[in-house]
């Protein structure tokens, strides 16, 4: 029964209202489980602790950084960038010359010693007046990176991979492997035509024979395989890819991003 202004509560009304109550509280729940655990971690932060970061300056010095974790790689490193002018820094894992990502946590790189480079090129003076002898000497520059990149691959990952999870090593890292080695034959070509350099009969087309192409061609099939593969240890969990983390630590490259390089950055690149 109702009267003006009031509605009655009777056990029905009340089981509802719990009903609604209880479905309210689940669905709060849910979110907070759902809530991404950087969120999490701001409302709880680790406590800081010193690490000490064995590193080797440009000049080739070798050095000891204090730093403190949770914190960048970045802000441990650029005293140093400017303390030695490094106009264009390369920061670079010893052992494997694999990239480091500057956003990484110091602690990272606990057990490995951090390069630190500056890539800026001294560049010709003959690329002053020519400007296809300046665009091919960059193109030489950003293949000595690629290719120091793909070869990293072997190092970091490709090895301790090839020991602990033979079947997976062909299929992943071998294609990186082939293309490091075409990318090692291009550059060696771009040298030859600088030991002989002609503007007047220069032709970049001879830079890139047929087989050159065909190589990549090749990867695209390869590189297909070595995804579908990643996906399904991803889907299934496998303990592979927490050793693949571990690899990593502070290196900018995981296999994944590694085995996309060759696909739309080297586009780009030419």
């Amino acid at each position: 029964m109702e009267f003006a202004g009031y509605r009655s509560t009777g056990p029905r009304m009340r089981a509802r209202r719990r009903a609604e109550l209880g479905r309210r509280l689940t669905r709060r729940l849910s979110l907070v489980a759902k809530m991404p655990a950087a969120i999490l971690s701001r409302a709880h932060p680790p406590e800081p602790r010193p690490v000490e970061i064995t590193a080797i300056a440009p000049d080739k010095t070798q050095l000891t950084l204090p730093a403190v974790s949770p914190g960048p790689v970045s802000s441990v490193v650029a005293p140093i960038l400017l303390k030695y002018r490094v106009c264009r820094p390369r920061l670079l894992l010893a052992g494997s010359r694999a990239e480091v990502d500057p956003a990484a946590d110091v602690a990272l790189l606990h057990g490995e010693v951090l390069l630190i480079e500056d890539s800026a090129r001294q560049l010709n003076p003959i690329g002053d007046t020519d400007r296809r002898y300046r665009a091919t000497e960059k193109l030489l520059h950003a293949e000595e990176e690629y290719r120091e990149t793909l070869c990293s691959a072997k190092e970091l990952y490709a090895r301790p991979l090839a020991r602990s999870y033979p079947e997976f090593h062909d299929v992943i890292f071998k294609p990186l492997d082939d293309l490091a080695r075409v990318s090692a034959d291009l550059c060696f070509r771009i040298q030859g035509t600088f030991e002989n350099w002609d503007a007047g009969t220069f032709k970049p087309s001879e830079l890139f024979p047929p087989s050159f192409w065909e190589s990549y061609w090749e990867y695209l099939e390869k590189y297909a395989e070595a995804r579908r593969t990643l996906d399904q240890l991803r889907a299934s969990e496998d303990p592979l890819l927490h050793f693949l983390r571990l690899r990593q630590a502070a290196a900018r490259h995981s296999p994944s991003s590694l085995l996309l390089l060759p696909v739309s950055p080297f586009v780009i690149r030419l």
